[in-house]
């Protein structure tokens, strides 16, 4: 009898071990926002809406040298049932609820090359080129992409693949013939030398003919760049000279061929006080010189450099930004401060920008009409940004979010009226 008692301990201790050494540690994060959200551009075009947005990732850790992780998001507009039955982004916020709408931001696995100092990603996953000043006017997104990285000291190297777009499906036979795909690769450099990083960059891509045409619109989501190659070159500075001064530097150079090219410059400098963090930020993208998009820098993106609330993704909640579009075809500059506190757990952000356009006047035509964020040199705006969040609990912030713009967009949109934007949320982080 001990004999079989014995084996049958044996027998569990064999297979607890084989379990045990299959079992991966699981760890979620991610946030839940609710709120208000108003603008005005003009009579036309405002928004008056609550919506929530619920986002976690959920990483599966089997060891330090292999992972994998999936990010989900569900949007609800409120008293939005969605378009089709309560099934796609968005819906499910109308009475009843029960929409469809949980969206795979990401899914992706990490793992390290045997007996080596690379690590390798491989999946739907975060990329994004460096930006020092305000993120990258290029591509900061979610993409397919296998991404491999090292280190050698003090100097880092990544080297990377993506497919954003592959040729969209459609009833047309003849479009479906032409395959067309887009692929990116690209390199990273990132060297620390003591008070200054410096990370170049350089990144391709060969995009197939109609890869970017929406089998819905005529009308390409990237524009300049169906059927052609494109090249970008560029490099991100940051360095602390002295204590609680911090710079940043951006200089990228981008081109289709040898006359759609253009160049995107932008700098930042930071000073840390007790009460605050002024700082001063300014920039300059190269704009169309005509219809064609001669003289500027293309982009994948171009939404994630962020200078205001207004240009780029610049909200502070889950509410509207980027109602000027992209920093790319202008110039601005903004004065700002951040950190500011005069009361316990409530804390301040100020900014005050000047944004004008750089497109030419000949860069619009039928073939290439203007849209209201899309700026020449007669279009400008004067942008006052305050937000305030208040750390309710250690995971809880309450945001208030507010701009207002002066506008004198004389090509874009003349009868635009000056632009407003109001959203109040509570954020929990997890």
């Amino acid at each position: 009898m001990k004999r079989i008692i014995v084996l049958a301990l044996a027998a569990c201790m064999v297979l607890g071990a084989a379990f045990g050494a299959s079992a991966a540690e699981f760890k979620a994060s991610g946030y839940l926002y609710a709120g208000y959200d108003y603008y005005n551009v003009d009579q036309q075009d405002n928004r008056n809406n609550f919506s929530q947005r619920f986002r976690s990732q959920i990483d599966i850790i089997a060891s330090e040298a292999l992972s994998g992780t999936v990010y989900f998001e569900i949007n609800q507009d409120w008293g939005y049932a969605g378009k089709t039955a309560k099934v796609g982004g968005g819906s499910g916020g109308q009475l009843g609820a029960d929409g469809v709408n949980i969206q795979t931001k990401r899914a992706y696995m990490t793992f390290m090359v045997p007996n080596t100092a690379v690590k390798v990603r491989a999946g739907i996953q975060g990329l994004a080129l460096p930006g020092a000043v305000a993120g990258s006017p290029i591509i900061d997104d979610d993409v397919a992409a296998i991404v491999a990285s090292t280190s050698f000291g003090k100097v880092g190297a990544t080297a990377f693949f993506a497919r954003p777009y592959a040729n969209y499906k459609s009833t047309d036979a003849t479009y479906n013939k032409t395959k067309g795909t887009s692929d990116l690769f690209g390199a990273i450099v990132t060297a620390d030398l003591g008070v200054v990083t410096v990370s170049p960059y350089a990144m391709v891509t060969n995009n197939g003919y109609k890869t970017f045409k929406d089998q819905n619109s005529t009308t390409p989501p990237v524009k300049f760049l169906d059927g052609k190659e494109a090249q970008w070159f560029g490099v991100a500075v940051e360095s602390a000279p002295i204590e609680n001064l911090t710079l940043a530097f951006d200089a990228i150079y981008g081109k289709v061929d040898s006359r759609d090219a253009g160049y995107f410059f932008a700098g930042k400098a930071a000073y840390a006080t007790d009460f605050a963090v002024p700082a001063i930020l300014a920039w300059y993208g190269s704009g169309a010189d005509n219809a064609k998009g001669d003289n500027i820098m293309p982009v994948i993106g171009g939404l994630d450099f962020v200078p205001s609330t207004l240009v780029g993704f610049g909200a502070a909640a889950n509410s509207a930004d980027a109602l000027f579009g992209s920093a790319v075809g202008k110039w601005g500059v903004s004065l700002q401060a951040s950190e500011i506190s005069f009361l316990e757990k409530v804390s301040h952000t100020v900014r005050v920008t000047y944004v004008q356009g750089t497109n030419d006047d000949d860069a619009f035509d039928a073939t290439n009409p203007q849209s209201f964020d899309e700026w020449t040199g007669d279009d400008k705006a004067y942008e006052f940004d305050f937000v305030t969040t208040y750390a309710m609990y250690e995971n809880l912030d309450l945001i208030v979010d507010l701009a207002y713009a002066i506008t004198d967009l004389d090509d874009a949109a003349p009868k635009t009226d000056d632009v407003f934007k109001a959203a109040i949320g509570a954020k929990y982080n997890f």
